[in-house]
């Protein structure tokens, strides 16, 4: 496919999102339709696409000004433009191409910066605008670094796998596979991809289980939960099993790990996951996650969030993100933590974790649950910003007392 063919497909993709259909399924509908378009058209397609979605409220807002709903063609050109990128490259016309730009669509897109310079905060970083005072408030001093950051697509993180690992080992056979990578400083076991990132999941290292994808800062929770071998781990929200495979690694296998999940069908892809990785466990009931040999030493409650710290790589949440929700998200957290809590033993430990970068769901839930339970105390707590390249974090360590 042309740079323009490309540019005429993405335009396609985001007029059937913006009918509120879920841009991954409208994406999974015209791959399917159009057979023709081969792998790299279909990640150009998905990129483009992916990028209106960060920038997507800087993208319409100088043709807003001039009267122009929002559309594919819109954003495509406000994104662009906004990248510096040259249009006519794009918007030429020809077979399969977008036709080209209008003396209007020429007056904006060459006055396009000048335009944007005077937009709204929530405009210029991309957010929903209600959030714009938990934001501030959680991002301080750096609340700009942080939503800018936020807005670049996501790097490729990778986690070895020690119990059938180590990272030299796996640094040499990704490379016999043309994937290049690097260690990243204050980590044992962590890689940033640097080349053929899309061919990770194609690989031995990943086929063998000796290595799984996850973000720099997720792995950084773990370590800073520290478990230790030989104890007694519950991962209360395990969905697919990511947090559960990182205990295990970090424990080198060596401790017993149940997992639990209110919807029973999150778990279908763990036990493939735990099985590639060598991974033994036990699922609990779904309604009643209490083992009968007791209580647990550190029970992990990675609970349902907005999703804010995850942004860069699901640009297409922040727009469906609604204040009431957010609301119903605040209210399951605290069922959680409250249900969480019941299954830590005496002088065990229960782990608070959201990818979310709002205070509210973060240091005021700890806070909250401290104030309604009082045989908890907090050990410590981490912000994990979106700055250093991975998503935002959240984790809090809670020690039960009695």
């Amino acid at each position: 496919m042309t740079p323009g063919a490309r540019v005429s497909a993405a335009i396609e993709v985001l007029d059937d999102y913006l009918l509120g259909k879920p841009v991954d399924k409208v994406l999974l509908n015209w791959f399917r339709a159009n057979r023709f378009a081969g792998s790299k058209d279909r990640l150009a397609i998905r990129d483009l696409v992916f990028n209106c979605l960060r920038y997507k409220l800087s993208s319409h807002w100088p043709f807003q000004q001039a009267g122009f709903p929002i559309g594919g063609r819109v954003l495509l050109l406000g994104m662009l433009s906004d990248s510096h990128q040259c249009l006519e490259k794009f918007f030429d016309g020809k077979r399969y191409s977008p036709k080209t730009l209008s003396k209007l669509e020429r007056v904006i897109t060459k006055n396009f910066g000048e335009s944007l310079s005077v937009a709204p905060t929530f405009v210029k970083l991309n957010f929903p605008k209600f959030l714009e005072k938990g934001l501030m408030e959680s991002f301080g001093d750096n609340f700009w670094d942080n939503l800018n950051s936020l807005n670049v697509q996501a790097n490729l993180f990778i986690r070895v796998n020690r119990i059938k690992a180590n990272i030299d080992g796996v640094i040499n056979s990704l490379k016999e596979d043309g994937i290049e990578v690097e260690k990243v400083e204050h980590f044992n076991n962590a890689l940033k991809v640097l080349k053929n990132r899309r061919q990770f999941v194609k690989s031995k290292v990943f086929l063998l289980g000796k290595a799984e994808v996850q973000d720099i800062n997720s792995q950084a929770v773990v370590e800073f939960i520290k478990p230790k071998e030989g104890i007694k781990i519950l991962d209360f929200c395990a969905g697919a099993g990511g947090k559960t495979l990182a205990l295990a690694s970090f424990t080198g296998g060596q401790a017993k790990y149940y997992v639990h999940d209110k919807s029973q069908s999150k778990l279908g892809n763990l036990q493939l996951r735990c099985k590639r990785a060598g991974v033994k466990f036990k699922i609990l009931d779904g309604t009643n996650p209490n083992d009968p040999n007791g209580k647990f030493d550190l029970v992990v409650a990675d609970v349902p969030c907005s999703g804010t710290g995850v942004w860069r790589r699901n640009p297409g949440s922040k727009w469906s993100l609604t204040k009431d929700q957010l609301g119903l998200v605040l209210v399951e957290q605290k069922t959680i933590l409250k249900a969480a809590g019941k299954y830590v033993k005496k002088n065990g430990t229960l782990a608070y974790i959201t990818c979310s970068v709002l205070k509210s769901e973060n240091q005021e839930q700890t806070s909250w649950f401290l104030s309604q339970d009082p045989t908890f105390s907090l050990l410590s707590a981490r912000v994990l910003s979106p700055i250093n390249g991975g998503d935002g974090f959240y984790v809090s360590l809670l020690l039960k007392n009695c």
